[in-house]
């Protein structure tokens, strides 16, 4: 196998790591796709933020679960961008398009900056972006398709 493949993840997916969630098991196979260096997940260093602000929100976690989650997800060693003002002037430009936010974008341009897909849980997010050619739906025939290809 040459380069290592790689997927941007949102944070609709990460969550799904830590709550049970629908869907939970195609999570925690890209999870495990990670940390057996078959895949490199990446995103925006902002998915650390959206993830504890989701866990927060959950009524069955309390701080202590949310420390724990997000201490649990720097040692996964997701490679985590920094932005740059190239890449938030992409995001700006692509919330507009597709009427998504700044923030949503951020892992689409982060993901066509690293010649890459973009995965997400957000069915109303994939809803908006299909048609950019860039963002997969977990669970979906066409991530499994890209996963079989890249095993």
């Amino acid at each position: 196998m040459g380069e290592k493949s790689k997927l941007v993840i949102d944070a609709s997916v990460v969550v799904k790591w830590f709550v049970r969630e629908d869907d939970r098991a195609p999570a925690l196979n890209l999870r495990e796709l990670h940390v057996s260096g078959r895949v490199e997940l990446l995103a925006p260093d902002l998915l650390v933020y959206e993830v504890a602000n989701a866990l927060r929100f959950n009524p069955h976690l309390d701080a202590g679960d949310v420390e724990r989650a997000v201490e649990s997800l720097f040692k996964l060693h997701i490679r985590l961008c920094p932005p740059s003002v190239a890449l938030v002037a992409d995001a700006a430009r692509k919330a507009k398009r597709y009427g998504i936010t700044v923030y949503d974008a951020a892992y689409m341009s982060l993901a066509e900056d690293e010649a890459c897909n973009m995965v997400t849980a957000d069915g109303k997010l994939y809803g908006k972006v299909k048609g950019s050619g860039v963002v997969l739906l977990l669970p979906s025939d066409e991530l499994n398709d890209w996963l079989k290809w890249k095993s």
